[in-house]
């Protein structure tokens, strides 16, 4: 049970997946070939949008079946699920050593990285969640091209869920990697960091992969421990969200700090610091008088700040 409701992205509002369809290559067949079907067709796994005027928010460059197939030379098509509408949806990658590719680029662009595009926002949240579907599947796909048994080529079954090795049978799944993103506090206090990727002036929560043998909890106090020596007691689940980049699950958590005193891990961080309610208030609404700033709203970092501002996580 979460420890309170968020409003992130989740995948309650993306396609009828139908999942229980994808190995009968008769209906995925049908359905390719449907009149309504519709394809995302990604370049270098970056999403094409129609050109909009300043301040207003792209909206996804859908292509029909016939215009995906004339644009490159064959390739793999996934199945997404089926729209509102009970249509088709299907998205393919042409990756940059495709002999099309060049012609391709051109002819969809502009095209966007995935993470530009869900912090610009879209017009609708339902494209987002599609465009993170295709991204993460079609990622899958562009690294997971050789069977990691013996080498050999894999094909594309089951409509893009799955690859399968001719050679020795070996099948392979797309895969999701679980990773903790938590908030620790300490009274009326939160603990940020700035990692040394971050652009300047941006704070957010710490995060990092769950390991083998780690649960929720473990992962969290090791890797606030690891990265600011901060002692962690209690830790509660609060809520999830698919991130794409490239195929994680966050998992968001609320930690009770035991110690306030901070070491940073130079190799994972830059600065740790605590920061009031009031202070992450300014940064949520880009009004700190350092410059400082937080997550934009699609992250879980931002849902598990505001929240805290908002105080709809506990006082520790």
């Amino acid at each position: 049970m979460p420890l309170l409701h968020l409003p992130t992205i989740t995948s309650e509002k993306s396609l009828n997946r139908r999942a229980e369809m994808r190995r009968d290559a008769a209906f995925i067949d049908a359905a390719f070939n449907a009149s309504g079907s519709r394809v995302l067709f990604l370049a270098n796994l970056r999403v094409p949008i129609h050109p909009t005027l300043d301040r207003v928010p792209p909206a996804l460059r859908w292509l029909s079946v016939p215009e995906a197939q004339a644009l490159a030379a064959p390739l793999d098509y996934a199945f997404l699920g089926e729209d509102e509408t009970g249509a088709a949806v299907f998205a393919c990658n042409v990756p940059p050593y495709h002999r099309d590719f060049a012609r391709v680029e051109d002819a969809l662009s502009p095209l966007v990285d995935l993470r530009s595009l869900a912090v610009q926002g879209v017009s609708h949240e339902t494209d987002l969640l599609i465009a993170a579907e295709a991204r993460a599947l079609l990622g899958w796909h562009a690294h997971n091209r050789c069977c990691p048994r013996c080498g050999g080529p894999l094909r594309l079954i089951e409509g893009g869920w799955c690859r399968t090795c001719a050679g020795c049978g070996q099948s392979t799944w797309p895969r999701t990697d679980p990773a903790v993103i938590m908030l620790i506090t300490r009274g009326d206090r939160a603990l940020l960091g700035h990692e040394l990727r971050f652009p300047d002036k941006f704070y957010s929560t710490l995060a990092g992969y769950i390991e083998p043998g780690d649960d929720i909890e473990h992962a969290v106090r090791r890797e606030v421990k690891e990265e600011t020596d901060v002692d962690v007691g209690a830790v509660r689940y609060v809520a999830s969200q698919p991130w794409p980049f490239p195929h994680l699950l966050m998992i968001g958590c609320w930690g009770e700090a035991l110690t306030e005193a901070i070491t940073v891990d130079r190799t994972e961080l830059s600065d740790a610091r605590w920061f009031d309610r009031a202070e992450l208030a300014t940064m949520l609404a880009f009004a700190h008088p350092e410059g400082l700033f937080v997550p934009p709203r699609i992250s879980m970092a931002h849902m598990l700040i505001r929240a805290f501002v908002d105080g709809a996580l506990p006082r520790a």
